[in-house]
């Protein structure tokens, strides 16, 4: 939101207030530093106290802050309002202009952006407020001069009038005239007067029905923010309500239901151990203090449904905006009659006081001509043959007067028109006040209302959160079941965890006893050996080390009292064929938990840091232990695979197994056993499952034997005929291929594409690639030929044409810049 521009902070800014309840403007002029609600709510402690002051901005109305005011984006809108209610329209030039120009007192859309501030009085809102006060305009009455005032304009002495009889008919004329026009002034200005009163007033009324829209508004608003609360809170409350309601009613069933669930054997011995007897679920829950517990909520959920009936009755006692609709009628009924009102004073009062001006320069003419004709006729009769002059001004004098006999007539009976305009305009005000009072009084009694309701969904919401608290106690009751199945498979899952730690420690412990004795027998034969004709020096100097026996490797592993407090609740319900067939094949290299075997990382070598082909070769080996006690040359190899460590791993395997099993016996209400279990009854194709199941055995079996093949292929090729020469026009299994990232795939991973000549679409798989390399050098292990699928698909990962030939190239990486 803007605040106010630099340009401006030297400028007063001019607040205008619109009293709600009388229709009165206050102006407030402040300087932009005291542009602030509190500074504005001290101007208007005059007319209504502070702390019975309600301010409400808008549209939408709202209750002002200082941050608000003091936007340029509000303060225009202020005063465009401003302009809106004082503007004039200019003077039409003809009726039609006239008939379609009338100041429009009230607008009918938003769509100006006009906004205005409203002062609501807490006092007004009360019960006991006192009735407004009748508004009374003036002038009511014109009092008319019965005698012309001042002097006579005509240049007669006192003397010559008294002498001359004819002068004082004429002085009489005169004077008569004058008191025309004296009578004349005093309508034209009173016109005037109760015209701008009428405005004023018609103003005022506009004021009122624009302040009792921003009521209505603002109390729309409010309404409008309950029924969202009631229909948030009463979806919470059904959903809730209704899980509530079926737990409590099926509670005793499911005790029953808990009653027919046996405890595991080793846990009903630990409990006779114990000196308790517990044979079934049933006989681990208080189940008479369950069942009190379970009454008590009865009670609570039947209060709670209660309240809550009692809740939604008094939501719809406030009331729709169809329930509404009178309420709306009989408002733009009001805001029509002030239009209405409006138009009729411009159209009727303004009339009467153009009327009334131009009968008085009429009446200001007439006064003129008698005072020359006057004039004219005494000085002439002083010149000799023209005595008879006197006489002659009486004619005209007569003439003018006939005319203008029915001027003030005409001036009162308009008179008349103007003030019964006049009391039906203020009378308009008096009952326009009346009606605010009662509209406010509803307003305010409604908004109580909603208030009330919205304390009300207060407490029952904190209720429903108490009941919530108080169900859990049944619920964990009417988990139990489920809760119990997940509990021998977490101790099934903790055994076989604290059996694949010990046996991985004890291989572990036993390996590094072996290669510690093979390094003892080493150090001894260099000792005996070359290292008998060193000298001194290389002992003391150079390597102080050389002639002490390795260390001795003795780590404390943490003792594992839980295996102990474990009870062997048996062993799961399918067999797991995984381990079985990891005895014949070794760790799975697909393990999640366990590290990369020391195979895997001793093909990890870095072709281009100075190691020859031959030096790799040997890294893909077991590591060359040599020992003094050995014949011959003294050179074995150690076998990694020992019985402990084929031990280790199946027990690291089980572990495994027991997580997943935990897993999907979590994700489903059955034991995976009874799913294979429906699955071999209900399918018409068991015979089928099982031929495939064979065919996929022996096609594992194949599988194995060209692995061996190619295995025993590579070994036996000779490590002269690898060639590191960079492969473009062709790839095959063991040639090299360069390949460049050309962007990013899934897994914010880089896209690599082989470096070739007439070879395109060779991507490389990134399943063994760490991190993102500005390159790979590697050699082909295996291709897969593909076809691109639909855009966007995992059939088309690298964006090609539908139907395009590309392949997916695994490597061994020989050299890769780090990322």
């Amino acid at each position: 939101m803007a605040s106010i521009p630099s340009s401006t902070l030297s400028q007063s800014i001019t607040i205008r207030v619109l009293a709600a309840s009388t229709g009165v403007c206050y102006r407030i002029s402040l300087h932009p530093s005291q542009l602030a609600v509190a500074t504005i709510r001290g101007h208007l402690a005059a007319a209504v106290p502070t702390s019975d002051q309600i301010l409400l901005l808008g549209p939408p109305y709202k209750v002002p802050r200082d941050s608000t005011l003091q936007s340029e984006e509000v303060l225009n809108s202020l005063r465009l309002g401003d302009q809106e209610d004082e503007q004039l329209p200019p003077p039409p030039t003809n009726a039609e202009q006239a008939k379609s120009q009338f100041r429009s007192f009230l607008s009918t859309t938003e769509r100006t952006g006009a906004r205005r501030l409203f002062l609501f009085s807490k006092q007004a809102l009360s019960e006991n407020a006192p009735d407004p006060i009748p508004c009374n305009l003036g002038p009511v009455d014109l009092i008319l001069p019965a005698e012309p005032p001042g002097s006579s304009p005509l240049d007669m002495t006192q003397s010559t009038i008294a002498a001359q009889p004819m002068h004082q008919a004429l002085a009489a004329y005169e004077r008569q005239f004058m008191l025309y026009l004296c009578q004349g002034r005093v309508l034209a200005d009173g016109a005037d007067m109760r015209l701008q009163s009428c405005l004023q007033c018609v103003q005022e009324q506009a004021v009122i029905a624009r302040a009792l829209r921003a009521a209505v508004s603002n109390h729309s608003d409010h309404f409008n923010g309950a029924a969202r609360t009631r229909s948030e809170f009463m979806s919470v409350f059904q959903a809730k309500t209704s899980g509530h309601a079926t737990l409590l009613q099926n509670f005793d069933s499911i005790l029953t239901e808990l009653g027919s669930v046996s405890l595991n054997s080793a846990l009903v011995a630990i409990a006779r151990g114990s000196g308790r007897i517990m044979e079934t679920l049933l006989d681990t829950v208080p189940v008479e203090r369950e069942k009190a517990w379970a009454q008590q909520c009865q009670t609570s959920h039947d209060r709670l449904i209660t309240l809550f009936t009692e809740l939604d009755t008094a939501f719809s006692q406030l009331g729709s905006p169809s329930s509404r609709e009178d309420e709306t009628r009989q408002d733009l009924e009001a805001e029509q009659a002030v239009q209405t009102l409006g138009n009729e004073i411009q159209e009727v009062a303004r009339k009467i006081r153009d009327r009334q001006a131009q009968r008085v320069e009429r009446l200001t003419g007439d006064h003129g001509k008698v005072v020359k004709i006057i004039m004219d006729a005494i000085n002439a009769e002083a010149q000799e043959g023209k005595e008879d002059e006197v006489q002659k001004a009486f004619t005209p004098l007569r003439q003018l007067a006939n005319d203008s006999k029915d001027i003030i007539p005409e001036m009162m009976e308009d008179d008349k028109v103007m003030k019964e305009l006049l009391l039906k305009v203020a009378a308009a005000k008096t009952n326009a006040m009346k009606r605010m009072k009662v509209r406010l009084r509803e307003v305010s009694v409604a908004q109580s209302s909603i208030q009330r309701v919205l304390s009300s969904v207060g407490v029952l919401k904190s209720a429903l959160s108490q009941q919530s608290d108080n169900m859990l106690h049944l619920e964990h009751v009417a988990e139990l079941s489920t809760s119990y199945r997940d509990f021998l498979a977490e101790l099934r899952r903790r055994k076989a965890y604290c059996q694949a730690v010990s046996s991985n420690s004890s291989a572990m412990m036993e390996r590094l006893a072996v290669m510690r004795s093979d390094e003892v027998k080493a150090r001894e034969k260099f000792l005996r050996g070359p290292g008998r004709h060193l000298m001194p020096p290389f002992f003391e100097i150079f390597v102080p080390t050389l002639a002490t026996p390795p260390p001795l490797f003795t780590p404390q592993m943490p003792s594992l009292v839980e295996m102990d407090t474990l009870p062997d609740v048996g062993p799961a319900e399918v067999t797991n064929t995984m381990i079985q067939g990891a005895a014949d094949t070794g760790v799975s290299s697909a393990s999640t938990l366990t590290t990369e075997s020391q195979a895997v990382q001793a093909t990890k070598v870095s072709v281009g840091e100075g190691i020859d082909e031959s030096m790799a070769l040997a890294q893909r080996q077991d590591q060359v232990i040599v020992s003094a006690a050995n014949s011959g040359n003294g050179d074995v190899i150690m076998d990694s695979a020992l019985p402990d460590t084929e031990t280790a791993d199946l027990k690291t395997l089980a572990y495994e197994n027991a997580v997943l099993r935990q897993a999907l016996e979590r994700m489903g209400s059955k034991a995976p056993q009874s799913y294979i279990e429906e699955a071999k009854v209900e399918s018409a194709e068991a015979a089928k499952i099982a031929a495939l199941e064979q065919e996929l055995e022996r096609l594992k079996v194949g599988k194995k034997t060209v692995e061996s093949e190619l295995a025993a292929t590579k070994s036996a090729k000779p490590v002269g005929d690898s060639s590191d020469k960079i492969s473009h026009s062709s790839f095959d299994i063991g040639d090299v291929g360069l390949f460049m990232p050309t962007g990013r795939g899934s897994g914010n991973k880089r896209i690599y594409l082989a470096f070739h000549t007439n070879c395109p679409h060779r991507y490389l798989s990134t399943d063994n690639i760490k991190g993102n390399p500005d390159f790979v050098l590697g050699r082909i292990v295996y291709q897969e030929e593909l076809v691109a699928g639909g855009m966007g698909t995992d059939a088309n990962p690298y964006g090609l044409h539908v139907g395009t030939q590309f392949w997916v190239l695994t490597v061994e990486v020989l050299k890769s810049s780090p990322k």
